[in-house]
């Protein structure tokens, strides 16, 4: 069966990672479902927890939901471009009140980045400014189910900050940005900031690619 995938996807042209049901252009994307991300404007997201300020680029649901579950799910590496400038737009509305600030991606536990064979978020903010992978993920459990203060707890349990880098980020002097893919009830931006705060490293804002 894997043999038959190969084949099809060596031979033939990639199918949209959004409707699955036109040839991608560029990016992963068909012409319909590129123009449809490119029309989408900076929301303020309105998460639950005690979250840094957050803006996404757009809203969790259409051609942007579906192409996120191909890019997470099914390893669509060539969606991260498409990506970045998304999160360049979300980025730009927060530049100008955080003049300096690095961005911080939040990360994959070693279990799913292994699954997907690269970290997702860190891929989508390549190009984007200066980079800091300060924090890791330990294991945790699936969000999907968990109330909000379960989430907040798992968040909390899984997100450290590390320490050579976030004391080096500290020592500069400069404040940082989280960068994640979608953001729902703020639980995990929450907890990066409270964990780079510990460690000396203000917070001032976040940005994500969807708000669900």
């Amino acid at each position: 069966m894997r043999l038959i995938e190969g084949a099809r996807e060596l031979f033939l042209p990639a199918a949209c990672a959004s409707c699955r049901s036109a040839p991608a252009a560029g990016f992963g994307l068909c012409t319909g479902c590129d123009a449809e991300l490119a029309a989408m404007r900076p929301v303020l997201a309105a998460p639950q927890a005690a979250s840094p300020p957050t803006v996404a680029a757009g809203p969790y649901a259409g051609a942007l939901a579906e192409a996120l579950n191909e890019y997470k799910e099914r390893g669509r590496r060539e969606l991260a471009p498409a990506f970045a400038a998304l999160l360049a737009r979300a980025l730009a509305v927060v530049a100008s009140e955080v003049s300096g600030a690095v961005l911080v991606p939040i990360p994959s536990t070693g279990a799913a980045r292994r699954a997907r064979g690269f970290d997702h978020v860190a891929a989508a903010c390549l190009g984007l400014g200066d980079l800091r992978p300060c924090l890791r993920a330990r294991p945790r459990p699936d969000s999907v189910g968990l109330t909000p203060p379960e989430r907040a707890l798992a968040a909390r349990e899984s997100l450290r900050a590390v320490p050579a880098r976030a004391g080096a980020l500290a020592a500069s002097g400069r404040s940082a940005i989280l960068v994640d893919d979608i953001v729902t009830t703020g639980a995990t931006l929450a907890a990066a900031a409270e964990a780079l705060d510990a460690s000396g490293v203000r917070v001032r804002a976040a940005i994500a690619i969807a708000a669900a």
